[in-house]
């Protein structure tokens, strides 16, 4: 069609085929001059064989961001109304509906399924584990922020636009173990109040404490020791440990002893904990 638009006739491009000009990719899409064509080259030349109402989907979205290897010999696509002709190498899926903008994004010249329309499409027939493993490549190259505490954030929007979806329950539970919220943390220091109310041997520490910008959870000034308690579940996002990476240097330059406890020990090493405490605050375990 491109050539048409440019006054070229069916005798010309025939020619032009004859010639080895143009070397047939898909029916009605060239590579110009040779077939060495690169991996978004030839995901652009199924997406011009199947048309304009249709974007890459599924597997071959996920390759597009950078979340798996690209697999040119089976490329992905959703088609919007209709139906599409079969090709060879193709893998074509129909929807009725047209994808919300938030859905269908563009890439280069690539259209593609959104991330969080991507890990929908894949989640009936990913198992939990490959689930994880697209989220964490995709928190960690900052395509999902799954921090936000808000239930009005992209990603609870993207998970309503679609839940009667197939799989979106798992998917929805894979996501769960990326999101902060408000009640672990509470939770853990509540356990560990209770832990240390267990030991009065140890001196009580300050609760919630500035030291310059930083919030501290447990302090104790005399041991210049600040303990912080992570309440967050096992997976989470980057940029939180990052974070808390920056917040234990600043602490150090200020001559203190930063202290991690998370959920996970406070559950299944609280002897561990407290010999941590102990050795910091003096007390012999």
């Amino acid at each position: 069609q491109q050539l048409y638009e440019l006054g070229f006739t069916a005798r010309q491009i025939h020619g032009m085929l004859a010639a080895g000009r143009l070397h047939p990719l898909h029916r009605g899409v060239y590579a110009v001059g040779h077939r060495r064509v690169v991996d978004r080259g030839r995901l652009l030349a199924a997406q011009l064989s199947v048309g304009d109402r249709c974007f890459l989907s599924h597997r071959t979205a996920a390759a597009v961001w950078g979340l798996r290897p690209v697999n040119t010999h089976d490329i992905e696509l959703t088609v919007v109304g209709g139906s599409a002709r079969r090709r060879t190498g193709l893998t074509i899926h129909r929807t009725h509906d047209a994808p919300d903008p938030r859905d269908a994004r563009l890439n280069g010249p690539l259209r593609v399924s959104s991330v969080m329309r991507l890990l929908i499409e894949l989640s009936p027939r990913e198992t939990p584990a490959e689930l994880e493993r697209l989220v964490t490549v995709a928190v960690q190259k900052r395509l999902l922020r799954p921090d936000l505490r808000s239930g009005r954030d992209d990603i609870s929007a993207a998970l309503a636009r679609h839940e009667r979806w197939p799989g979106v329950a798992t998917l929805k539970a894979v996501l769960a173990g990326y999101r902060r919220t408000e009640s672990a943390k509470s939770g853990l220091e509540r356990a560990f109040d209770r832990l240390l109310a267990g030991h009065p041997d140890f001196p009580r520490p300050q609760p919630n404490v500035y030291i310059d910008r930083w919030e501290i959870d447990r302090f104790w000034p005399a041991h210049r020791l600040a303990v912080e308690l992570d309440g967050r579940p096992y997976h989470i996002a980057v940029r939180d440990m990052e974070r808390d990476r920056t917040k234990d240097a600043a602490l150090q330059r200020l001559g203190l002893i930063p202290l991690r406890f998370t959920d996970f020990r406070m559950e299944h090493d609280q002897s561990g904990i407290l010999a941590d405490l102990g050795h910091f605050l003096g007390v012999s375990r």
